[in-house]
């Protein structure tokens, strides 16, 4: 406690109010409520089915990605039976919970048990750092 992080930028508003600089920050204000919504309807009754936190523990990124294709082909057929898109946007969530999770060695890597096709680490790419391959250099490790 007593810390608070500074970018060193400042914004300065009309009134003279002044504030850290917000340009590289995420903005979560920007998601959609209803998807909010509906995302936490789908885990309100995965918690009465499974137990409260229950996906917290982790699973293999198989089973969550079978999950997504399924309800996807799901929605792609009209069905009406569950919220397809909120179960696929709850899995995508987990599965980004677990790379964070693994990344900070709370959950075992072992739970990455997708086949890994590219000679990268999966997850949150920071676009600062990204390097774009030409399209002669992509195809190199084919040859």
């Amino acid at each position: 406690m007593g810390n608070m992080e500074d970018s060193g930028e400042r914004k300065e508003f009309d009134t003279g109010a002044v504030r850290d600089s917000a340009e590289d920050k995420p903005r979560p204000d920007l998601i959609s409520p209803y998807a909010q919504w509906r995302k936490g309807e789908w885990l309100r009754l995965g918690a009465i089915k499974y137990d409260e936190r229950n996906w917290e523990k982790g699973m293999q990124f198989s089973r969550c990605v079978a999950s997504m294709f399924r309800h996807l082909l799901q929605y792609m057929m009209g069905k009406t039976n569950e919220d397809h898109l909120a179960a696929i946007a709850v899995n995508a969530e987990f599965l980004m919970h677990y790379e964070k999770m693994i990344e900070m060695k709370e959950l075992p890597p072992l739970l990455d048990d997708m086949p890994h096709y590219e000679p990268t680490q999966r997850g949150y790419v920071d676009k600062k750092k990204e390097n774009k391959p030409t399209s002669s250099s992509m195809w190199e490790h084919l040859h």
